[in-house]
């Protein structure tokens, strides 16, 4: 079955006599460039006023969706829009495009932050607005202070890619520390995908398509620990199926 099997050579760099995949990444900033090299991707930064869609996915092998601002609730059909979103439609628009995309071509994809919320919300899912509003009981999913500050641990189902990319990270509970920085998150899980970790609220941490060669989306922030190798085995992992992407082309 598609997605099953190891997920991931632990090495920083591919085999010399192996391509380079490429990454399409729109929107990002330097440490999602630093984290697909390091893993040995060479990254396509996307400008939506020059790649038009789908046609920009011709030479690309993965999607790596990154963070910023909150998704329109209209494109998930909610009607009223909490006071603390804030929104970029023109971006919207063109992520969840690509995000369609790819999924229609089977493209690797590896979502972070808000674009774990554009995947499901692509793929026919909702989200929550505010958590601190609408689940004040929750834990401090945005606590400030240095981008790789740990907030709060999550809990990894060990049935999922998720677990088999993090490997010896986790902890014998199956938890590991993560940087949160959201005040949104996926609501209702997307038609084909599957809750990979969750925070000890129960907000939803971490989905994934099973049966696809590799659709994963994380709320925290992996590419802030490139220095550090930590969550390495996301990009890795990511990396790896994009480049058998690119060789069975």
């Amino acid at each position: 079955m598609p997605g099953s099997g190891p997920d991931v050579t632990r090495s920083a760099t591919a085999p010399a006599d192996e391509a380079r995949p490429v990454i399409a990444v729109p929107w990002p900033k330097p440490d999602y460039l630093d984290a697909l090299a390091r893993a040995g991707a060479e990254p396509r930064v996307l400008d939506p006023s020059n790649d038009g869609l789908p046609a920009a996915l011709d030479a690309c092998d993965g999607v790596l969706l990154t963070g910023g601002a909150d998704v329109d609730p209209v494109l998930y059909a909610d009607p009223e829009r909490h006071p603390t979103t804030t929104v970029d439609r023109a971006r919207d628009d063109y992520e969840i495009a690509l995000t369609r995309a790819a999924l229609d071509r089977g493209l690797p994809i590896l979502a972070i932050c808000r674009g774990v919320q554009v995947l499901n919300v692509a793929a026919g899912g909702t989200l929550v607005q505010d958590l601190p509003s609408e689940q004040p009981a929750v834990l401090p999913h945005k606590p400030g202070g240095a981008p790789d500050r740990v907030a709060h641990e999550v809990d990894v189902r060990p049935d999922t890619r998720l677990a088999r990319l993090l490997g010896g990270q986790l902890d014998t509970n199956h938890r590991v520390g993560v940087n949160s920085r959201h005040h949104q998150s996926v609501k209702r899980i997307a038609p084909g995908f599957r809750v990979s970790a969750t925070a000890s609220d129960g907000v939803i941490e971490a989905i994934e398509q099973p049966d696809a060669p590799f659709c994963l989306g994380v709320q925290w922030h992996p590419e802030n620990f490139w220095r550090t190798g930590t969550f390495a085995g996301l990009f890795e992992g990511f990396v790896n199926a994009a480049r058998r992407e690119r060789l069975r082309r």
